[in-house]
């Protein structure tokens, strides 16, 4: 039953693990527990070798852990072996498939590799598996909104749909509201919204260095100067070695025209303190030479991103602006070696000849200084590579039309690039959508074709119109949540929502699917919007879904008193008439998405 373990100057007997105990007990927890927690410390330090070593054992001992699998991949993402990390989370789902975590670092890895379609549907299975998985709605969301070009009344639906789900098990995410409010600010330009969601987030977690960065950048932009420091220094007394923290509050200090010599001088010993503690930071030291490029030392400015691409060869915006600052310079053909290196080193697995979505910039500023020496038909080349790589890349649509107009194609190609980009974006516009309808009207503008920009215009008007629907639906359906009162102070009957429903655009062949989620001791009962092919607040076919949602198909068990009415296929039902199965009752009056 035990094995003898030798020692230098003691000795120690344990328990074997084919002894008939250890299979009736199973593996220790706390041993499980040792080795992800000393592998997860390896991993931080660098050491991928020793963290691997750490989780092999811990696969060994218990294969139904995820904790080891999860580790296993990072290792191998680290090595930027994607294969491999995939195959380690797989080997994982096949022990433990309903492992949340587990599937939302799927979704991520593929995300990373720039399979965005397959990403989403990982994440909306993470959700299915555990409806109140922060990271997974926060993933999803930022997907949406910042690759996909969805606007930001779906990413508003994603969190309020998250908010309302951690609220139904009785938990509570700071990284939740802080990942919310920097959507409102950047995205949506809500300032005010997205101050009251970092104040949230710091109330649940005061120490929360994430939401005091944002909220620091944010009053920085806005000019907030005092309050923007008073960020960063509350900030720095729990976390004095951020590199982050420090890099944002030097560049608050070059903003701040008042500050005159001082300032500069403060900057620079922020950019040096930030770069004391973190070598390898890449966004630091490409801030701090274009600071430094600003104040007019052009070779110093070169040297501090020559060290960027050494300590992050995969940075690409350290290798952009090394590309520009050779243009700016006056040697195109630096510039165009530095943007090839740079591709070379960005490209991502996948990406084909163009790289991938990390390459995009790089394409797009090349294209820019070949159009600025005279070579148009190399501009174009880039501009095509850079929506080859980025379809959605605004900068390269607006840089390619202007271009076309300039050298006299005419408008007519100039228009042509501008509606293929826009026919890339869905309803509800996205920020970067709008920009590329500003862009567009402002073109017609400068041409003086005051008529045609007048149409662009409108049709820019009535596709925000799409935004403001999303928002009051929003509303309607979470009267109690801090999503819902950015748009409504008071609250709609389900009439007001029926009417919303009925102006808003949508396609007569489909509509809204509802699932069941799993039972769980520590959830209760509830459902999810998930589409058949496991998209979150996804859309089937009607003919599938007209069985399932019609009156017949719903069981008339008369238990509840309340006279509020539910909307089923676009029909205000009272449910003393029609309820759903015991399982949804609880969820009627808090349906997630309305048509």
């Amino acid at each position: 039953m035990f094995d003898w373990r030798g020692g230098n100057e003691q000795t120690s007997y344990v328990v074997s693990s084919s002894s008939p105990s250890r299979s009736r007990l199973g593996p220790l927890k706390v041993n499980l527990d040792k080795l992800t927690y000393l592998g997860r410390k390896s991993l931080q330090r660098g050491k991928v070798d020793e963290a691997q070593e750490f989780y092999s054992e811990a696969t060994a001992l218990d294969k139904s852990d995820g904790r080891a699998w999860l580790g296993l991949s990072r290792c191998y993402a680290k090595r930027r072996n994607f294969k491999e990390a995939e195959k380690y989370l797989e080997i994982g789902l096949q022990h433990c498939d309903d492992n949340e975590y587990l599937l939302q670092s799927m979704g991520a890895l593929k995300e990373r590799i720039g399979s965005l379609s397959e990403a989403e549907k990982w994440y909306a299975k993470a959700l299915r598996v555990m409806p109140s998985h922060a990271a997974s709605w926060i993933s999803l969301a930022q997907l949406r909104t910042r690759k996909l070009g969805q606007g930001v009344g779906i990413g508003r639906m994603c969190f309020v749909n998250a908010e309302y789900e951690m609220r139904a098990v009785g938990k509570n995410s700071s990284h939740l509201y802080s990942a919310w409010g920097g959507m409102e600010y950047k995205q949506g330009g809500d300032v005010e919204t997205a101050r009251d969601l970092f104040r949230k987030s710091l109330e649940l977690d005061p120490r929360s260095s994430a939401t005091w960065l944002q909220l620091g950048v944010m009053e920085g932009d806005n000019g907030n100067f005092k309050a923007a420091e008073e960020c960063f220094e509350t900030c720095l007394e729990y976390d004095p070695k951020n590199s982050r923290i420090l890099q944002a509050y030097a560049i608050l200090e070059t903003k701040n025209s008042k500050g005159g010599k001082a300032s500069q001088r403060k900057a620079i010993e922020l950019f040096e303190q930030a770069l004391k503690y973190n070598k390898r930071d890449a966004g630091a030291l490409q801030a701090y030479a274009l600071y430094v490029a600003k104040l007019g030392d052009l070779e110093s400015a070169r040297n501090l991103l020559v060290k960027g691409t050494k300590a992050n060869p995969r940075h690409a915006p350290v290798w952009q602006a090394w590309g520009v600052l050779e243009t700016r310079c006056g040697d195109p053909d630096e510039a165009r070696r530095v943007f090839q290196e740079g591709i070379w080193a960005c490209a991502q697995a996948g990406g084909g000849q163009s790289g991938g979505r990390r390459c995009a910039n790089l394409w797009q500023a090349w294209g820019v200084m070949e159009s600025s020496v005279g070579d148009f038909s190399a501009a174009r080349r880039c501009f095509n590579r850079a929506l080859d790589a980025d379809r959605r890349n605004v900068a390269a649509v607006t840089a390619w039309a202007l271009m076309e107009q300039e050298v006299g194609s005419g408008k007519k190609d100039a228009r042509m690039i501008f509606e293929r980009g826009l026919k890339q974006f869905s309803s509800p516009p996205s920020e970067i959508k709008i920009a590329l309808w500003n862009s567009y009207e402002l073109m017609e503008r400068n041409s003086g074709d005051l008529k045609a920009a007048a149409q662009i215009e409108e049709r820019k008007m009535s596709d925000t119109m799409v935004d403001e629907t999303f928002k009051q639906v929003a509303a309607a359906s979470f009267p109690s949540l801090p999503g819902a009162k950015i748009v409504r102070e008071q609250e709609q009957s389900y009439d007001d929502l029926a009417m919303i429903a009925e102006k808003a655009p949508k396609q007569p062949d489909e509509e809204v699917m509802r699932w069941k989620r799993r039972k769980d001791a520590t959830l209760k009962e509830g459902q999810i919007w998930m589409s058949e092919d496991g998209f979150v607040e996804g859309k089937m076919p009607q003919k599938k879904m007209a069985k399932a949602n019609s009156v017949k198909g719903l069981k008339k068990k008369v238990k509840s008193t309340s006279s509020t009415g539910i909307l089923v296929n676009k029909k205000i039902v009272k449910k003393k008439d029609v309820e759903y199965d015991d399982n949804n009752n609880n969820n009627d009056n808090n349906n997630n998405n309305n048509e």
